[in-house]
């Protein structure tokens, strides 16, 4: 899991292009995003603006005028901490109310 924006999508197609033949993006709550085929393509995008956003950054990093850098990734666990801690303020915001 990693902060959405344009590029990190980009660099992280780019960056696992040879893991899979298929990338498919979620959102947190497992909405469908994009999906990237070979690392290569941009195959399905609802979002017709956020493919539009995606691709020079994609396009960019294939013709070698951009390089990929890291971003942060969480692993399930952290999530999972962070939704619990969450949660917890949520149920203690309700029972103020």
């Amino acid at each position: 899991m990693f902060l959405m924006t344009t590029e990190n999508i980009a660099i992280f197609i780019e960056k696992h292009e040879f893991d899979a033949e298929k990338i498919i993006m979620t959102d947190m709550c497992d909405y469908f995003i994009c999906e990237s085929v070979f690392g290569e393509f941009l195959m399905n995008c609802p979002d017709q603006d956020l493919c539009r956003k995606i691709i020079p950054h994609l396009a960019r990093i294939k013709m070698g005028e951009a390089e990929t850098k890291d971003f942060p990734v969480e692993t399930k666990e952290e999530m999972e901490e962070l939704w619990h801690a969450e949660e917890e303020v949520m149920r203690a915001e309700f029972g103020m109310l």
